[in-house]
């Protein structure tokens, strides 16, 4: 089987229970044949409903798929972080006013059948990608290490968003763009930011309601594969 499958955009598996990858509707054929040969347990979809409605899931109706969106639907804190064009501080927004939303989606990979499980949001970059930091935080990782599996993803989408931006005027490219980089500040200041409001993600996801026994269950369960 090829690392990533045919037509898979920002697909990787940085632990031996957990994949991530883009918006799985990339997948030709063939991919969605080689995905299913992974015998995955639990094929996660962090969009919101509306993103899945434009780019239908490939594999909605099948045990596997959940849709738990990532982010709060009409949180003003949040689409203001959007505004300041930093993934960093749009990341820390999402923690503290996703925080329940992030706590479900722990729970998803967690309780999901024996395998590993396969998250995604639309580039598999910043929703992904933090729901992935976190994930490898509770495994144990590096923060070097997952710094440098936040960064992987940057050559992953230069022609995802060439094209991004080819269809774009530039106008409204030049609001985007700030959001294009992949650079480690992006995933370490989150955690960080953690840090320094909660002791540490342990603290955080306990005060959400993800025990402290549960997390170290996650991280077994993401080790083991």
């Amino acid at each position: 089987m090829p690392a990533s499958p045919d037509g898979a955009l920002n697909f990787r598996r940085p632990l031996p229970g957990l994949y991530r990858s883009g918006n799985l509707s990339y997948l030709s054929g063939r991919g969605r044949e080689e995905v299913l040969a992974l015998n995955l347990s639990r094929i996660l979809d962090l969009r919101n409903r509306g993103e899945r409605n434009i780019d239908a899931p490939p594999f909605f109706g099948r045990p596997e798929y959940l849709n738990l969106s990532a982010l709060p639907h009409r949180c003003r804190p949040l689409n203001e972080a959007t505004l300041t064009g930093s993934n960093a501080a749009y990341s820390c927004a999402l923690l503290d006013h996703g925080a329940n939303g992030i706590v479900s989606i722990l729970g998803a990979v967690l309780d999901a059948p024996p395998g590993p499980v396969l998250i995604h949001c639309h580039a598999g970059k910043d929703r992904t990608g933090l729901i992935a930091a976190l994930c490898l935080e509770i495994a144990g990782i590096s923060r070097e290490d997952i710094a440098a599996d936040y960064v992987a993803t940057g050559p992953e989408l230069v022609d995802f968003y060439a094209a991004l931006k080819a269809r774009m005027s530039s106008e409204k490219w030049a609001t985007y763009a700030s959001f294009v980089p992949t650079v480690p500040d992006d995933v370490l200041r989150p955690l960080a930011h953690l840090d320094s409001a909660w002791g540490g993600v342990g603290p955080y996801l306990d005060a959400y309601g993800f025990l402290e026994a549960e997390q170290m269950a996650l991280g077994g369960r993401l080790i083991k594969g």
